[in-house]
């Protein structure tokens, strides 16, 4: 795949057409169809532009280097730092809080369960009106 058709691709995920990518970008629809076409390549600024845009790196749409996961080996800290819990379609805040949900639900589960070993073994509890 080269930069014509990666830039195709990442368009059609998203959902866009040619006019919506070049007025994001500040170019003509002429522009991106020729990108698309390999009749012309875009400039280093629109590669930025656009990395950012369809939230890729420069190198995924220059070479076609896809990132490494960096989120399995990252801190809270990084996480917070980098920001992933902001990106522009929040799959990955909602990853986050799926786990974060399935965690409660996880300590939720046990305190109950310990609550009806207690019961189970001791009765339950009573408390003295003064």
């Amino acid at each position: 795949m080269n930069v014509a058709n990666r830039i195709q691709n990442l368009r059609k995920i998203k959902g866009i057409s040619q006019e919506q990518l070049a007025e994001a970008i500040g170019v003509s629809r002429q522009a991106v169809s020729k990108w698309e076409s390999e009749q012309s390549t875009p400039d280093l600024e629109k590669i930025v532009l656009m990395s950012d845009f369809f939230d890729v790196t420069t190198d995924y749409l220059l070479k076609g280097i896809e990132p490494t996961n960096e989120i399995e080996h990252m801190t809270v800290g990084d996480v917070i730092d980098n920001k992933i819990l902001t990106d522009t379609n929040g799959k990955r805040m909602k990853k986050i809080l799926r786990y974060a949900l399935y965690v409660f639900i996880g300590v939720l589960a046990v305190d109950l369960l310990t609550f009806i070993i207690y019961v189970i073994t001791h009765g339950l509890p009573m408390y003295e009106v003064m």
